[in-house]
């Protein structure tokens, strides 16, 4: 275990079997037994379940099966291996959770089922995004229409998504079912949208001051953090100096703040949130998931 790319590998599949049974736990606990469709794969599922009996877990993983094939014939294969995993894993555990979880249905509000469902499966379904992997189903679909027409995957996605949230009103018979499914697609895509930016987000921070050099060892010193100097000449009053730049995590703000403040209170700081980084001290450079 001491190559990084095999703990990087490790902890990938860790992290979406965690992604995976918070996405279970909300399907399981709030959209399936309130008949709530949120799009995708396991829209369809719930839809078949309320109709026929059939266990979602089970629909969703033979749908998955011929949407792979389709897609292996069609789109060639580059969905990689933790996509199938994910796909399989999240099948198996949306029927397995149904034995071990102490209730059928936390709510029959349909407001609050659609919030509390979607912010469980989209926190989950962030993570699963976060490690590189999807769970298969409808983003095949919106990869084939992209490739034969000019609808980019995110239109395509919504599309696929409100489709099937309106056909579970048709066919369950129901406008609050299919308002509210409506209303899921919305919340899950904002959800997972948000939820990504959280889970990577970090801190750039420049500080322009006299005595960058004294803070940067200070701040090595007791946050850990480097930094890179930066040649600047003022506007303004002409000086020339280095400007320390520094990539820090959030909960290390008000210290490194205290830290400038206790060396140079009249340094000017300036500090932005940034995704995406990778390197030393932060998302491994091996890390698929990163954007780089």
């Amino acid at each position: 275990m001491s190559d990084p790319k095999t703990k990087e590998r490790v902890f990938d599949y860790v992290r979406i079997g965690w992604g995976l049974a918070l996405t279970a736990a909300g399907l399981d606990l709030f959209l399936i037994p309130n008949k709530i469709a949120a799009g995708g794969i396991s829209g369809v599922a719930t839809i078949l379940y309320h109709l026929m009996d059939i266990p979602v877990g089970g629909s969703m993983l033979i749908m998955n099966i011929i949407l792979f094939t389709i897609g292996f014939k069609i789109l060639g294969k580059g969905f990689g291996a933790k996509t199938i995993v994910a796909s399989i894993g999240l099948s198996v555990l949306i029927d397995g959770l149904t034995w071990v979880l102490p209730v059928k249905r936390m709510t029959e509000d349909l407001l609050i089922a659609s919030i509390f469902g979607n912010l469980m499966t989209g926190m989950g379904m962030a993570i699963i995004f976060d490690r590189n992997a999807s769970t298969g189903g409808t983003d095949i679909i919106a990869r084939i229409l992209n490739r034969y027409s000019a609808m980019n995957i995110g239109r395509a996605l919504l599309a696929i998504d409100f489709t099937v949230a309106a056909a579970a009103g048709i066919s369950l018979n129901s406008v609050d079912v299919g308002m509210y499914s409506l209303l899921s697609v919305l919340i899950n895509c904002y959800t997972i949208d948000a939820f990504v930016n959280v889970i990577n987000v970090s801190r750039m921070v420049l500080i322009i001051s006299t005595r960058t050099r004294i803070i940067a060892a200070a701040a090595m010193d007791e946050l850990r953090r480097g930094g890179t100097f930066v040649p600047f000449e003022g506007a303004f009053t002409g000086n020339r100096g280095d400007m320390l730049m520094m990539v820090i995590r959030p909960r290390q703000t008000a210290r490194l703040r205290e830290l400038v403040r206790r060396i140079d209170p009249r340094a000017f700081v300036i500090v932005s949130n940034v995704n995406r980084v990778a390197g030393e001290g932060f998302k491994s450079i091996w890390d698929p998931s990163g954007d780089l």
